[in-house]
């Protein structure tokens, strides 16, 4: 089930999407999400393989929220906080970024609480994704990378459908050291 609801943003009339998942919803992050997204996203369990800066206090972990929420209104993307159902509390991310109009591609990522690994919350999250991007956005092409180390991650694209295209070598730098990755993609005629 797919409904819309408005979250008060004076930047844009723009509604962001929300999804019905069953236990769980994908909906806009929210101010009351700064706590939660700081606690599961400063694991070291969790953010071992996440490749950009984490946040070290609930300072930095809410102008990081307020930053992926504003891509939505910019138009480069949607971001989505994962949240039970029951609490509504933000249990993970994933969206999509970094639109390219004239290459029509886009790029996906998520994480999500160690408590709730290996549910098939992400997978399910992940094809709610796909569906809505190639819906909703001028695309063609869905992108993705992860860390080489990132064995759970790898599987999980490919068992999504995504297709690996190579290893990019020290694409990118992370806690202090450049760090291969492995490259996906997912096609608009992969949806067949």
């Amino acid at each position: 089930m797919t409904k819309n609801y408005s979250v008060q943003n004076n930047s844009s009339q723009k509604i962001f999407p929300f999804f019905d998942m069953g236990n769980f919803v994908l909906r806009e992050k929210l101010d009351q999400d700064v706590e939660s997204f700081f606690n599961y996203y400063s694991d070291p369990e969790v953010n071992k393989h996440i490749l950009c800066k984490i946040p070290q206090n609930i300072e930095e972990a809410k102008h990081e929220l307020y930053y992926w929420r504003q891509i939505f209104y910019h138009g480069d993307g949607a971001y989505f906080a994962i949240a039970d159902k029951i609490s509504n509390k933000m249990i993970g991310s994933i969206g999509i970024s970094g639109y390219n109009r004239y290459q029509k591609r886009i790029e996906i990522s998520y994480d999500l609480a160690k408590e709730y690994w290996r549910l098939g919350i992400t997978y399910q999250s992940l094809k709610k994704i796909i569906e809505y991007s190639f819906s909703n956005w001028d695309i063609n092409r869905i992108e993705a990378s992860v860390a080489v180390e990132n064995i759970a991650s790898k599987n999980l694209l490919l068992k999504v459908g995504f297709t690996l295209e190579g290893i990019l070598r020290e694409h990118r730098f992370h806690r202090g050291n450049f760090v291969d990755v492995y490259f996906f993609s997912f096609l608009k005629k992969d949806l067949l």
